[in-house]
């Protein structure tokens, strides 16, 4: 009797990690990160990338069923196939079916390795890029017959970027308490908008129109006598938050037509009056949203005029 002798197979099998590293092509991946969808776009060959492009677009910008902000990622794609027939990898089902709407042939299989590394990076680099400058604006208001003290903040990236606003109500002792815990309060904001804005990633710029605060904080041993063991901790505090990057403080001239000054005083004054006036949740809801919406507008204007 004779058994069957085990043969090697007629085709070595190959590993699921080794064919995504041999995998190539065209990688995409639409990220919504910050208030934005940011994108890029990768060519690999193997294990060696052959070009990488990256982007980004406001929700407001994107059109019904971010039509916009996937004709641009088409524009990108196009600019790096061989061929329209070359098939596209997408690491998400949603940007799949965005691609397929602009005639692009558009697979949800798992990105090549060396893509998915790149697309990473890119992305990245993108959020980093569009995070490198932050302005900080802030301003307090403090009213004649209450404790309470109004703070309100304008977070400015830059560019396109949306703007972060505002305000909050504390209780205090006097104004310069009160437009150094606006700064601190300012400061938390960026930070949550981007985290990485106070590790270095971002050159910091925090505008106040009080020249005591700037003073003490950029001062050391400077204490003016309206200072008090609540404002010393403000200022211990913030320079805490400020250890990992380079801030420059700035003084800005308070009511003379700067539109962030303008915003983060009128957000100030709102907190402290909703506060004092006893409004409901739903009067200081449609309050805030007026003036953010106010202020807004009004910041954006400026910028428009200033690069026309």
């Amino acid at each position: 009797m004779s058994f069957p002798v085990p043969a090697p197979p007629a085709r070595r099998l190959a590993s699921a990690k080794q064919l995504l590293t041999l995998r190539s092509g065209v990688s995409v991946r639409v990220s919504p990160k910050h208030g934005r969808f940011f994108w890029a776009v990768t060519k690999t060959e193997g294990s060696r990338l052959l070009a990488a492009e990256s982007g980004s677009m406001e929700p407001a910008a994107a059109g019904p069923g971010k039509g916009n902000l996937f004709a641009d990622v088409r524009a990108a794609v196009v600019r790096h196939q061989d061929s329209s027939e070359e098939l596209v990898y997408c690491d998400d089902e949603s940007a799949a079916e965005g691609l397929r709407t602009t005639g692009v042939t558009a697979s949800c299989s798992f990105p090549p390795a060396a893509a998915i590394v790149a697309l990473d990076e890119a992305i990245r680099l993108s959020i980093q890029s569009f995070h490198a400058r932050c302005t900080i604006t802030t301003d307090s208001s403090r009213g004649k017959h209450s404790a309470w003290l109004g703070h309100g903040w304008v977070i400015d990236f830059g560019s396109d970027s949306r703007l972060v606003l505002g305000q909050k109500a504390s209780e205090g002792t006097n104004i310069l308490e009160g437009e150094l815990r606006s700064i601190r309060y300012g400061l938390q904001a960026a930070r949550g908008a981007y985290a990485a804005s106070l590790q270095g990633s971002s050159d910091v710029t925090i505008r106040s129109d009080s020249q005591l605060a700037l003073r003490m904080l950029t001062e050391p041993g400077f204490e003016p006598p309206s200072s008090n063991r609540f404002c010393r901790e403000e200022v211990s505090r913030i320079l805490h938050y400020t250890r990992f990057t380079a801030v420059t403080f700035s003084w800005v001239r308070g009511h003379d037509g700067d539109p962030h000054n303008t915003a983060a005083d009128r957000l100030a004054v709102l907190a402290r009056r909703t506060r004092e006036a006893l409004l409901t949740p739903e009067e200081v809801l449609r309050l805030t949203q007026q003036v953010r919406e106010d202020a807004a507008a009004d910041i954006r204007r400026s910028s428009m005029a200033l690069a026309a």
